[in-house]
């Protein structure tokens, strides 16, 4: 006997629910062609060692394979580093900047949660070619605009910038495994774990207060402000006047209402360079966004440009809608065609016509009986039409009058 039952991790998207995924999908997709974004489409399985060199933090857990080759392939744990592949490949020779969309299934081996599975899908977009606060401004804008679109309410997106702690572990010569044991708790916001870690460095008590107040340094520009009082040097300083300026972009695009200043965001990836970003809603206990700025991703495969981007959780925003009693709009309306045996002909060119109009049409092809057809349009809040005699119009009729007296 084969068992049926689904693999850890995964789910079956039944039609109510597809629907959904397909009426979100196709909101965000519109707010990306908007701001002039084309889709791209990759591979759901890479070379082990493009997906490794582009995804650091990730490699335990991937899903890694061999082809009939030996050759190791592991399926993809997120979007950004196939993008940056096909960018140094494909799009080598291309203008700049590039503005690429997606929407995909990733694949992670993480304990399964609510709004956590092992293989989910993302949505996003990623710009290339832009180092400038206006390309970090304007990802952030479209992931804000996106989750509006959306129907998301109660959402904020953090933003903050890597370098400001780079730059005072860099200052107190931290060395690199240190600084990466600081960065996943800060990510973690694991306080206990930072302040054990800081206890033991050489940092001034003024570089630890910078880095463990952060996390209370949370809202607009006043943020800004008072950090600046805490650190000396360069390149953490820098970080704050280009933090500065993205706000202040975004203020102008009329975002700012979703936006955030918060410097304790770091993301958990290696790879980030700068500013970086995370969606959250109240009704979650974890982001549905998140992204930033990787401008030395592209350059470990032989084409040095600045990027940018973000990924929306598929899954987790369906989750966040569903728990705020999101109405999805009915996408199409639906008609059973119930047509008379000797009006068949007739029948399909309505059929046809319908369609043509936009309406989705089934035809009564089973032979059920009355009841029973009624039953099933009920079920799936379908209209009908007849095309038939007035006899079975009547007895349609007739039927649906009985029922309400009923």
């Amino acid at each position: 006997m084969i068992k049926l039952q689904r693999p850890e991790g995964t789910r079956d998207y039944l039609p109510e629910m597809a629907t959904k995924k397909r009426y979100i999908e196709g909101r965000l997709d519109k707010v990306f062609k908007s701001w002039g974004y084309d889709d791209i489409i990759t591979p759901t399985f890479e070379f082990y060692d493009i997906l490794s060199a582009g995804t650091e933090g990730l490699q335990t857990k991937m899903y890694k394979f061999f082809d009939r080759k030996g050759q190791i392939l592991a399926l993809r744990p997120e979007m950004t580093a196939s993008i940056a592949r096909v960018a140094a490949t494909k799009l080598k020779d291309e203008p700049l900047p590039l503005r690429l969309a997606y929407q995909s299934n990733v694949f992670r081996y993480e304990a399964p949660r609510a709004g956590q599975y092992r293989e989910f899908y993302q949505v996003g977009i990623e710009l290339l070619g832009v180092s400038s606060p206006m390309g970090d401004a304007e990802v952030i804008a479209i992931a804000a605009k996106s989750l509006a679109e959306s129907g998301l309410k109660n959402f904020k997106i953090d933003i903050g910038d890597v370098d400001y702690f780079g730059g005072i572990m860099k200052a107190a010569k931290l060395d690199e495994g240190l600084q990466a044991k600081i960065r996943t708790a800060l990510a973690d916001r694991n306080t206990v774990k930072l302040q054990e870690l800081l206890l033991d460095t050489e940092l001034t008590k003024r570089q630890k207060e910078a880095i463990l107040s952060a996390q209370e340094f949370r809202g607009g520009l006043e943020v800004i402000v008072k950090a600046k009082d805490l650190v000396d040097n360069e390149e953490s300083l820098e970080a704050l006047v280009n933090l500065e300026e993205v706000y202040k972009n975004l203020e102008m695009m009329g975002v700012d209402d979703y936006i955030c200043i918060d410097l304790s965001v770091v993301r958990s990836f290696d790879y980030y360079t700068g500013i970086v970003f995370e969606g959250y809603s109240k009704d979650l206990g974890y982001t549905i966004c998140g992204g930033g700025r990787y401008d030395s991703l592209v350059s470990k495969f032989g084409y040095s440009i600045p990027a940018t981007g973000f990924a929306i959780g598929t899954d987790r925003l369906l989750l966040s809608l569903e728990k705020q009693g999101y109405e999805f709009a009915k996408e199409i309306d639906r008609t059973l065609l119930l047509i008379g045996a000797k009006y068949k002909e007739e029948g399909f060119k309505l059929a046809d016509k319908l369609r043509k109009e936009g309406r989705a049409v089934e035809i009564e092809i089973e032979g059920r009986e009355l009841k029973e057809i009624i039953d099933y349009v009920n079920s799936k809040d379908l209209s009908i039409e007849v095309v038939g005699s007035e006899e079975l119009k009547q007895r349609l009729r007739d039927i649906k009058v009985e029922r309400r007296e009923q």
